[in-house]
């Protein structure tokens, strides 16, 4: 005799106010949750050695996925490495480098295989403002911002093609506004959402999709570097940037781009293509 089944929870209001808050409560909880499947996909996350990178290969890794984690600093992928299952793989690359992404592809392909999910994360930025711009600097930015975030998508674009898989670019709200110094950076991050829409149009029919989410100001990745070089005033400028953030006036968290990276990752997303999502409180509202 085979068991019955057991029916799917119903949840009956009592009488009681407190307790009729708590099943509501209860079953807005239950509607939120939102799981991501990455079992049997490969993904590639650049810049994984801290901050915003190290979220998102966290994340992508509790889904199942196996990665390929990408950085200059070795130690610190080999920490990040020993804490995910599903034996990820180690890439030292400096994407500051003009040819900085051959290397990196081919060692992907060698170390990983075909690529599900590519995270172009890896990021800089440096502060000079109007008639203090260093060609220096600029290339910098350029180069790991953009020549390499597109030569890297390029060279795995046949991978990506294979298995049908998705590119996740990690932009700016920068790319939108304007800020003292941010010239380089702003101008980088402009390209970042350019290559995403010219790039899911390329690769739609075969069925990749290419998105971008957008950051605004988050408590971690490059204002962690300001903060501990001593050059910015951490409690000053959270303050300050506190006014401009219409959402409680809170500052973000790596975690909650890592989550918005996920579901663009996800099957969840299996009809959204070549758009900029931004992450941002509502700065740009």
């Amino acid at each position: 005799m085979t068991a019955a089944r057991s029916p799917a929870p119903v949840c009956h209001l009592p009488p009681r106010a407190n307790a009729i808050r708590s099943c509501l409560k209860r079953k807005d909880e239950e509607d939120q949750t939102m799981t991501y499947d990455f079992k049997g996909k490969n993904a590639v996350v650049t810049g994984a050695s801290r901050g915003i990178g190290r979220a998102i290969a966290k994340t992508l890794a509790e889904g199942g996925a196996r990665l390929a984690l990408v950085a200059r600093s070795v130690e610190a992928l080999e920490e990040l490495a020993k804490e995910l299952p599903g034996e990820p793989v180690v890439i030292h690359a400096d994407l500051g480098s003009s040819d900085g992404w051959k290397p990196t592809a081919e060692a992907i392909m060698e170390q990983l295989g075909p690529v599900d999910i590519l995270v172009n994360n890896a990021g800089v930025s440096v502060h000079e403002p109007a008639g203090r711009v260093t060609e220096e600097g600029l290339d910098n930015t350029l180069n790991v911002n953009v020549r390499n975030l597109i030569l890297l998508t390029d060279a795995l674009t046949d991978s990506l093609k294979s298995r049908k898989g998705n590119v996740v670019n990690i932009s700016s709200v920068s790319a939108s506004t304007g800020s003292i110094g941010q010239i380089a950076y702003s101008a980088s991050k402009g390209a970042v959402n350019s290559m995403t829409r010219n790039m899911s149009i390329d690769l739609g029919r075969a069925g990749v999709r290419v998105n971008a989410v957008a950051p605004g100001v988050i408590d971690d990745g490059m204002w962690t570097t300001a903060f501990e070089s001593g050059r910015v005033d951490r409690e000053k400028t959270m303050a300050g940037m506190a006014k401009v953030i219409p959402l409680e006036g809170r500052w973000g968290s790596a975690q909650n781009i890592a989550d918005a990276v996920a579901f663009l990752a996800s099957d969840k997303a299996d009809y959204i293509t070549g758009q900029v999502l931004r992450v941002d409180g509502g700065i740009l509202a």
